[in-house]
């Protein structure tokens, strides 16, 4: 991970290496925390869609447990 930022109560903005973003966004997918709703990737950064502010704050505690910045 090379980046994390919030876009409102509920999209995580998740930049990593180039090309390494799909690859992310189907781990996560197939993790299926209960936060997330779902991901949308490109070459270098995913967005994270959860339900409400309290799904996104659970999302990033993993997130950053995972990927320390």
């Amino acid at each position: 991970m090379r980046q994390l930022r919030l876009a409102g109560p509920t999209i995580t903005v998740l930049r990593t290496t180039i090309g390494a973003a799909q690859s992310v966004a189907v781990a996560i997918d197939r993790a299926a925390w209960p936060e997330v709703a779902g991901t949308l990737s490109g070459d270098d950064t995913i967005f994270i869609a959860t339900a409400n502010a309290r799904a996104q704050e659970k999302l990033i505690e993993r997130l950053r447990s995972l990927f320390p910045v």
